[in-house]
């Protein structure tokens, strides 16, 4: 019977650096979810531990490697439990600060956005109504037109200073964590004064190489030749990045395993061809991995590509065997124990994710491969890493961006080998410039060139077509991952058992991504939000609607309609002031065909945008099977399936009574509340006590038979109103 069922000695090898890292990303995920009441699971861990050296002393087996390893395991999950907490009161402890505030403070690292930079300060000084205040924590600064700020700035400036949540949208706020940042500000460039500087070495680099590239380059191609050598895309036209993410080669510009092996490999080959020790190789190598991991800001993606390179260079050091699983969950587990918030960021789940389902089902898929007939071996290799890669990330690339590219496969088995020679030969040019700035044009111009070879494959079509969206994953991107690790070569089951196993877990899968994802009876009014961009969809197919209480930013709005499968609208309604109508129908066109679209004649609105039915509504009127009913110039009233929705603005005209059912707001307001009384309520942005997309992520509200049902993450209720 055991022969029929599995192979080898034991269905999985125990693997204990893989299952270490599986503990401390459980104990990342019990800490957020129950706080410090997840080191009670370590009790549970302890408990299993002691039952499984009891069974082995009763088979009469060594007990002491498992009583080892059950003491690591439960240390190991009260370290990373006990730190996630420690981080999060320790952020959520920081001062906040209200009102226009002057502060100080030095310039780290400069990022470029849309019409300027974003600088992070540290070493704050903030004068405040209350007095002067040095917080510990750094404050993004976004500064819009003028020229660029050097790293090691010390400015001064009088704004208005926003406190950062450890918690927004229903997810950790995991960058500005991870960054240590508090603090969010804005200014025009003429309102920041010099006051001085100081050297900054990492930042100065940075500085020195984006000069050196845009004096070297056509701008177009330094922008991207500088976003893959630091990973900062900002300054990559936005239309051309879309580009690089609809055809799943994004990757590209975050610096991860394929830049950092590179350069690893570039740093090795001439220390092996000079014969020098493992003991002069391995400090050689970690340095410059270091410093290069330092000049683009420690990313969760470098850090972890870093770690895994230093256990190889180790293990070649000295002459060990590599085994790259252990590697991929090493690097992973030191970064959760350097801070368990690494966890919560998708750069570092898609990191890990790729480098370990190339590991993981990259063998199979090859030898699978290899058995179609005049493959060539390195095709098959090379198919299978591929795919391998966007298997393990496709869960996570569907939640966190709303789409994934079908025909990234294609264009990932041209790109990446491509990439990855021009990637060697523009950091060995780039290195030189910078040292020899005088010759940047001549030194530049093969890989400007072999980085407009490089890009064509990418801009020459379409790659939007290409997209899966439309779903999410959720908690089945669990199951996910089983499937694909009971179908690798890591599970020593037969044939049989392993396709019966399969199916349940696919079987599983599907019932839970339905439960999620599907359309039940009744009208399902769907809440999306991120920072003043508040979406509210309801109806399904070409009869879907949508609903705007100001104009969306078109990167936030784009993942919001791929992940509603929306490219066709039959009404949008406009409930906002006139001036923002023409730019919120701008952005939303970009993404969608609009049948028609209505605003409160009471807006003051001038139609101006055209090439879509607009109209200008006073009174009671029916639009795509709803009535509705604009209050004023920001109220909406619509009866969907007996239910009575009132969609205020932020200026809703508060002096008459309107009567709902559903108030759906962007904040809590008394008086807007007390204008219509609802029986439940929702609202987009922070509202304390009351539930929100801001505090339980992406809301789904279902109206049917005079029941209300709103459910969020970790939120909701049920509400009767007949």
């Amino acid at each position: 019977m055991r022969d029929m069922l599995f192979s080898g000695e034991r269905v999985i090898n125990f693997r204990p650096v893989f299952l270490l890292a599986v503990g401390a990303a459980l104990a990342a995920f019990a800490a957020y979810s129950l706080g410090t009441a997840a080191l009670w699971v370590a009790l549970l861990l302890a408990a299993c531990g002691g039952i499984a050296v009891v069974w082995r002393f009763r088979k009469k087996q060594r007990i002491s490697g498992a009583i080892a390893f059950t003491v690591l395991l439960t240390a190991l999950f009260c370290a990373v439990a006990g730190g996630f907490c420690a981080v999060r009161s320790a952020y959520e402890r920081a001062p906040a600060y209200a009102g226009d505030c002057t502060v100080t403070g030095t310039v780290r690292e400069v990022s470029f956005i849309d019409r300027g930079c974003r600088l992070t300060l540290d070493g704050l000084g903030i004068l405040h109504a209350g007095g002067y205040d040095a917080p510990a924590y750094k404050m993004y600064l976004y500064v819009y037109s003028g020229e660029a700020f050097s790293a090691g700035t010390r400015v001064r400036f009088t704004a208005e200073i926003e406190t950062l949540d450890f918690e927004s949208y229903g997810n950790v706020n995991v960058n500005a964590v991870l960054d240590g940042v508090k603090y969010r500000a804005s200014g025009a460039y003429e309102t920041i004064e010099r006051i001085g500087t100081s050297f900054d070495l990492f930042g100065a680099v940075r500085d020195r190489m984006r000069a050196v590239l845009f004096e070297g380059m056509d701008a177009e191609r330094a922008r991207i030749a500088y976003a893959m050598l630091t990973g900062d895309s900002g300054l990559i036209d936005e239309g051309m990045l879309d580009s690089f993410r609809y055809g799943g080669v994004a990757h590209v510009f975050a610096v991860s395993g394929l830049h950092i092996g590179v350069v690893y490999g570039l740093i090795a080959f001439p220390l092996r061809k000079w014969r020098a020790k493992g003991a002069v190789r391995l400090p050689i190598v970690a340095a410059v991995l270091l410093f290069y991991a330092g000049v683009c800001g420690f990313s969760p993606s470098s850090v972890r590509a870093l770690v895994m390179c230093l256990a190889l260079a180790l293990a070649d050091a000295c002459g060990m065997k590599y085994d790259a699983l252990h590697s991929v969950s090493l690097a992973a587990l030191l970064v959760m124990l350097v801070n368990p918030v690494y966890f919560f960021q998708v750069g570092f789940r898609l990191s890990v994710a790729a480098a370990g389902g190339i590991i993981v089902t990259g063998g199979a898929l090859s030898r699978l491969f290899a058995r179609i007939r005049r493959m060539p071996r390195k095709l098959s290799s090379a198919i299978a890493v591929s795919l391998s890669a966007q298997l393990a990330t496709f869960p996570i690339l569907l939640d966190a961006f709303g789409y994934v590219s079908v025909l990234s496969l294609f264009l990932n088995l041209i790109f990446v080998p491509l990439i990855s020679f021009v990637y060697a030969v523009l950091f060995v040019c780039a290195l030189i410039a910078c040292l020899f700035p005088f010759g940047a044009g001549v030194l530049l111009w093969v890989p400007e060139w072999m980085l407009v070879l490089a890009q064509t494959p990418v801009l020459a079509f379409d790659w939007r077509a290409g997209l899966i969206c439309g779903f999410v994953f959720g908690g089945a991107a669990v199951l996910w991952f089983l499937t694909l690790f009971v179908l690798s070569d890591k599970v020593n089951l037969r044939a049989l058992p392993r396709c019966a196993l399969a199916l349940a877990l696919t079987a599983a899968m599907t019932v839970s991504m339905l439960a999620g994802n599907g359309a039940f009876a009744g009208t399902i009014l769907r809440l999306y939000a991120r920072y003043g961009t508040d979406l509210l969809f309801f109806g399904e197919g070409a009869s879907r609607c949508l609903v705007l209480t100001g104009a969306p930013d078109p990167e936030y709005a784009e993942r919001f309609f791929l992940r509603e499968g929306a490219d066709e609208l039959a009404a949008v309604f406009l409930v906002c002031e006139g001036q923002e109508a023409d730019a919120a129908l701008a952005a939303v066109s970009e993404f969608a065909d609009i049948g028609r679209a209505y605003i409160s004649a009471d807006a003051d609105w001038v139609d101006s945008f055209r090439g879509i039915e607009a109209e200008g509504m006073r009174g009671a009127f029916s639009a795509a099977g709803v009535y509705a009913e604009f209050v004023c110039a920001e109220g909406l009233l619509l009866t969907v399936d007996g239910v009575r929705i009132l969609i205020a603005g932020e200026n809703l005209d508060t002096d008459a009574f309107y009567g709902a059912d559903l108030l759906i707001a962007e904040n809590y307001s008394a008086a807007a509340y007390a204008a219509c009384l609802p029986a439940a309520e929702a609202y987009f942005e922070k509202a304390p006590g009351k539930i929100s997309v801001y505090g339980a992520g992406d809301l789904q509200i279902s109206l049917k038979g005079g029941i209300i049902s709103c459910k969020g993450k970790g939120g909701g209720y049920e509400v009767r109103i007949v």
